[in-house]
């Protein structure tokens, strides 16, 4: 049996004609929908809905294209939360785009920058087009035979190892330890935090992506606290230390998106250590979700309000930001901090406004995109993401997300969304959208065909799968995609020949028993 067969009984019945049935109902009703909708829209009736109601239609659309994966993949009993494209689109893409959408239609979130979306009833219209044009483009990517091609052809050099998870705690622990102290080293040197630099130091990239080190360490650990069968006096010490350490990084970092990626690698490890993962599992997993992007927002909306700006300042004075926020959460007025809340969630969540302002601006702004280093930065990023910072000092950040503000929203002091969408259509026009995310799509294929959906599971490939999902940002460029996943794979590499280390040494002792 394939080690991505997730338990999930209660998510599709047992009885195949119920399931067709079901599955039967809900196209009906699907078509029902759209021709209800269709007929409004031809008839050009939908304003009684309010004045954003042009936009229901073409969320319909988007929304349909963006979850049938899901859809389909429950319909097969092969449902897995962390199946690329099923991530992709819960963990980002549909809150970001349907749900923003849906935002933007009640007016519920009012941003300084849609007056920037000329023409909005054409161009939010045509964003929704592309986003659900990409993701088709990726869908299409990962079911494309060539990321599967490409395992078989490398799989006699994948490494046959088979770790035993008594020996894993060690290993892990280290791994930790250097993460947590990685994580200072960039607290104290800009890297992290709600700060920025002046200019960028020669080891800074570097010391970057050498913060994955405490999540590659983290994912290993709780796949060993899932799967242990002995509950021990350390097994519950190595539980505590981890959450502890869950609020620690993003109560540091001032990240409203923060709490909800730590808890992330719980889900997987628990998913992927073989438990049981039905309705009421996945429920709590939704819940838990959203209260995380909820008070992830709430803390990092407050944090960043009470600090007044990225400017780099002392630890000390740091610290006394991240002691003032939580001082100010605790003693405010609940009402008056659920209002607000609420506010930044509306706010943060619609990333369809932000990316509409490229559409409707990039043929304008595109003679401009050379002065503020934008032009090529896909082409740019990836010819020159091999090269060091420490090698060539001078190397030019191509993909500057406070240059993009700058120029795109009048506004270089934040770092506005583009999504891999945008960035494709700055770069390359329309077309440029289903190619890239087609090969995204062929990479994604790629690692889970590698390294889950295989027939020779090891702990290994589970811990080396999350960091190589999780690096690619549906929020951010797409230039900076892959030299970020070269750029991990190195740092992983380094970590699993490193926890291997600790399997030979158990290996050499039995034959030396022996």
């Amino acid at each position: 049996m394939r080690s991505h067969a997730i338990s999930s009984d209660l998510f599709i019945p047992r009885d195949r004609r119920r399931s067709g049935l079901l599955l039967a109902v809900l196209v009906l009703w699907g078509i029902v929908a759209a021709a209800f909708f269709g007929l409004l829209w031809v008839s050009s009736d939908l304003s009684f809905l309010g004045p954003g109601s042009y936009l229901l239609p073409w969320i319909l659309l988007s929304a349909t294209c963006i979850l049938s994966p899901t859809a389909y993949l429950l319909y097969k009993r092969r449902f897995d939360p962390f199946h690329p494209l099923v991530f992709a689109a819960w963990s980002y893409i549909f809150p970001a785009f349907v749900v923003g959408g849906v935002i933007i239609s009640m007016g519920w979130a009012d941003r300084y920058f849609t007056s920037f979306i000329t023409d909005p009833e054409y161009n939010l219209p045509l964003t929704l087009v592309y986003i659900s044009v990409g993701y088709l483009a990726l869908t299409a990517g990962f079911f494309s035979p060539v990321g599967t091609y490409i395992t078989r052809l490398i799989d006699r050099w994948t490494p046959k190892w088979q770790w035993s998870l008594d020996r894993m705690r060690l290993p892990g622990v280290l791994l930790l330890l250097a993460g947590v102290a990685f994580n200072f080293i960039g607290f104290v040197q800009g890297v992290l935090g709600y700060q920025k630099t002046t200019e960028l130091g020669v080891f800074d990239g570097l010391l970057f992506f050498l913060l994955t080190v405490l999540t590659i360490g983290s994912v290993l650990l709780w796949l060993v606290v899932f799967s242990a069968r002995e509950r021990t006096a350390i097994h519950y010490l190595l539980i505590a230390v981890l959450l502890a350490l869950v609020p620690l990084r993003p109560a540091m970092e001032g990240s409203r998106s923060g709490l909800f990626t730590a808890l992330l690698p719980i889900a997987m490890a628990y998913v992927y250590s073989g438990r049981k993962f039905n309705w009421r599992i996945g429920t709590l997993f939704a819940i838990g979700g959203s209260l995380a992007v909820f008070i992830g927002i709430t803390y990092g909306t407050t944090f960043r309000n009470i600090k007044g700006s990225e400017e780099r300042i002392n630890s000390g004075e740091y610290l006394g930001q991240v002691v003032a926020t939580v001082d100010y959460l605790s003693q405010e007025d609940t009402s008056l901090i659920l209002q607000q809340s609420v506010e930044a969630t509306a706010q943060r969540i619609d990333n369809l406004s932000s990316v509409a302002v490229v559409v409707a601006n990039y043929e304008a702004l595109a003679p401009y995109e050379a002065s503020y280093g934008l032009q090529n930065n896909i082409f740019n990023d990836l010819s020159t993401s091999l090269v060091p910072r420490f090698v060539w000092p001078d190397k030019p950040q191509t993909s500057d997300p406070r240059a993009y503000s700058d120029l795109y929203f009048n506004f270089g002091d934040n770092s506005f969304a583009i999504s891999p969408f945008g960035d494709l259509l700055r770069n390359f026009g329309p077309l440029g959208v289903p190619i890239g995310m087609l090969v995204l799509g062929i990479y994604l294929r790629f690692i889970y065909a590698a390294l889950i959906d295989t027939a020779t599971p090891a702990l290994w490939k589970k811990v080396a799968y999350f960091p190589l999902l999780t690096v690619v940002s549906y929020e951010g460029f797409f230039a900076t995609i892959f030299p970020s996943i070269i750029r991990t794979a190195f740092v992983l590499v380094i970590c699993l020949l490193f926890v291997n280390l600790f399997s030979l040494q158990k290996r050499t002792a039995v034959q030396g028993a022996g």
